[in-house]
């Protein structure tokens, strides 16, 4: 009976997660490979201010020193919260891009993955390094590196191959035998007078 009742409290207490991932970590890892989500400096000064929501991604102290302007900040931690999941839901619904940037595409790209699992689309992250020059807020354009190869699908096909095992023989080394040298023990000093 005791059992029974742990059982019910326990179904009428549990709390389904506000938030669900939608996409699997392999297919962000996917994503992010082929960085079709980041936007170059010059794409972005195309766009018109109204067809985007610029967030800033670092935390609130860096935002308060300098940020690129009709930015608002949502440090990465703070995107589960109500507030700021209701702004980038409102923004995408309304057909806004939401565009991230941080002190470097890497720090903005955590905030893009949070947000690509839980499976929202046309989300951007802005190539730019951001950093103070003098107490200056300075944004300098990184040309994002794409690589040459796709590894993932290399390291995929090696894994495919067969492997052949192969035999190995030890020949034992012989190891040669220890010399006991034996050292002549000291004699003690006989011991000497005096007052």
């Amino acid at each position: 009976l005791l059992f029974l009742l742990v059982i019910v409290i326990a179904v009428l207490t549990y709390k389904r997660p506000k938030f669900n991932f939608v996409t699997s970590a392999g297919k962000t890892l996917e994503a992010i490979v082929d960085q079709n989500h980041v936007m170059s400096m010059a794409d972005f000064k195309a766009l018109k201010p109204a067809d985007y929501l610029l967030v800033d991604s670092r935390n609130n102290f860096e935002f308060s020193k300098g940020h690129i302007n009709g930015a608002v900040n949502i440090a990465t931690s703070q995107f589960l919260e109500t507030e700021s999941m209701e702004l980038i839901s409102n923004s995408l619904d309304s057909g806004k891009r939401v565009i991230l940037y941080g002190e470097n595409p890497d720090t903005a790209n955590n905030a893009w993955m949070l947000l690509y699992q839980l499976g929202y689309s046309n989300i951007n992250v802005l190539s730019i390094n951001t950093a103070y020059d003098r107490d200056n807020f300075t944004v300098k354009s990184v040309e994002v590196e794409k690589p040459a190869l796709n590894y993932a699908s290399t390291m995929e096909k090696a894994k495919v191959r067969p492997v052949k095992k192969v035999k190995v023989m030890v020949n034992p080394v012989p190891q040669p035998k220890k010399k006991v040298i034996t050292a002549p023990k000291k004699k003690k000093a006989p011991p000497e007078g005096g007052c």
